[in-house]
């Protein structure tokens, strides 16, 4: 337990003993277990909100009234909320997942040692950093009762539409992400053998990547997708 809350101040500590000795799964459970509940009690505070936008999407897309009813009826009921926090929680493993094997993959083309348990390691500790992003985030959801409140540089443009390339890229620089992506870079530095300089540029570029990859795809989807 040490070691997960001095990530967040002495997170140098934490990688040091990482290379020593490699760890993920309490950190692991902890990140999944709050992703899943930060799903669950979004959809449970602003569950009108979302169905009425759901509604919107099966109007335009020429749904009959028998089948929006239904559809309703199913979403009014407590499976949203679950299929929320499975859906968020099987999304964030395969993050992390994914995340690692890249990095691992990508660190000898940066003069760095692989060791995907390492490399796993410091993601899964880095990825501490979601949980005083979900409990903020949750905040600012019961204050305003809407799901789409934020923590990035979309702040500085509210008016932006939230299907626009702009807003998804203004999103996608999300303060709290920024800290984990920071740490990440630290620790691979520290566990792989790699310049700091070279790990910063390895996880900002994988990460750069991913986030064009996540918003063209959103685009390709199209509202309600």
């Amino acid at each position: 337990m040490t070691k997960i809350m001095d990530i967040f101040a002495a997170p140098t500590k934490v990688f040091t003993s990482l290379k020593e000795k490699p760890e993920w799964v309490t950190p692991f459970i902890i990140v999944l277990v709050v992703v899943a509940l930060g799903a669950a009690m979004t959809v449970g505070m602003t569950k009108d909100t979302i169905i009425a936008k759901q509604e919107e999407a099966m109007i335009e897309r020429g749904m009959s009234d028998e089948q929006i009813e239904q559809a309703l009826k199913v979403m009014s009921g407590p499976f949203m909320i679950v299929t929320s926090a499975i859906g968020a929680a099987v999304f964030i493993v395969v993050v992390l997942l994914l995340f690692s094997f890249v990095v691992n993959l990508l660190i000898p083309v940066f003069d760095g040692t692989r060791g995907f348990k390492i490399v796993f390691s410091v993601i899964c500790f880095s990825a501490l950093i979601k949980v005083p992003g979900a409990l903020l985030r949750l905040i600012l959801i019961a204050m305003t009762k809407s799901p789409f409140v934020t923590t990035s540089l979309a702040l500085v443009v509210p008016n932006l539409a939230k299907d626009s390339f702009a807003y998804q890229l203004l999103a996608s620089f999300d303060f709290f992400i920024i800290w984990e992506m920071i740490l990440v870079g630290l620790g691979i530095s520290i566990t792989n053998e790699i310049k700091k300089q070279n790990a910063y540029v390895l996880i900002f570029l994988v990460w750069a990547v991913s986030v064009l990859i996540g918003i063209l795809l959103g685009l390709l989807r199209g509202p309600g997708g």
